[in-house]
């Protein structure tokens, strides 16, 4: 599995984010989403969990190929060699996700230990298995870490009350968390070609947030 790595100058072990993608991969949006990271001085890993599908597979269409207990272990492999490396601190790694990839952020925040936070940017079919196994909902209440979410108002998956069932159920177990809902945009608002002033305006304050929030979890 190849992971796409953006890399901060530094020279002590510092904090990492492994970033999964939306459903288009590794493209611009995602390596612009590395780059905010990077620049904000956190180490940020892309696993590559396409690499379940043929190359000549478009790319639409590799989500279909997507299992839960093989995004898991691509994320417990990508955690490995995260802290095998001299330039991350093992005890500040996090895990953040955009659409399909806040899916997989509360999936991996739920099923693999070690995280200090997990960030879920409009996470939709969380209730839903992909595979066998329990779906992600399932494992919400594995959770040790705090967390962060993003979502709109007019969004339908999730849909609003997919975001009060998982809020309501992180609630249940004790897990702390914060929820930000943002009236007239739907999904996809972080994402640069969403335009509107409303989405602009989400997209900022959710970075502000998202930077407030791993400043608390994961110092630089």
């Amino acid at each position: 599995m190849d992971v796409y790595l953006g890399v901060p100058d530094r020279r002590a072990p510092g904090p990492a984010i492994v970033l999964m993608y939306h459903r288009g991969g590794i493209d611009r949006f995602t390596k612009l989403v590395a780059d905010r990271l990077v620049g904000a001085g956190y180490l940020a890993a892309v696993p590559d969990v396409y690499h379940v599908a043929p190359t000549d597979m478009p790319m639409n269409e590799r989500k279909s190929l997507l299992t839960d207990d093989g995004i898991v272990a691509d994320v417990e492999s990508t955690v490995a060699a995260l802290r095998e490396r001299a330039d991350v601190d093992a005890n500040r790694i996090v895990v953040m996700g955009h659409c399909m990839g806040g899916r997989m952020a509360f999936l991996a925040a739920g099923r693999v230990p070690g995280f200090c936070g997990v960030v879920v940017y409009y996470g939709g079919g969380v209730a839903r298995p992909w595979g066998g196994g329990p779906a992600p909902f399932e494992s919400l209440k594995n959770i040790r870490c705090p967390g962060i979410g993003f979502f709109g108002n007019e969004d339908r998956n999730p849909s609003s009350e997919d975001v009060n069932a998982i809020d309501a159920e992180l609630a249940r177990h004790g897990i702390p968390h914060d929820f930000h809902r943002y009236d007239g945009v739907g999904h996809g608002f972080q994402n640069p070609a969403h335009d509107t002033p409303a989405e602009r305006a989400a997209a900022e304050d959710g970075w502000t947030k998202t930077f407030a929030f791993l400043r608390r979890v994961a110092p630089v």
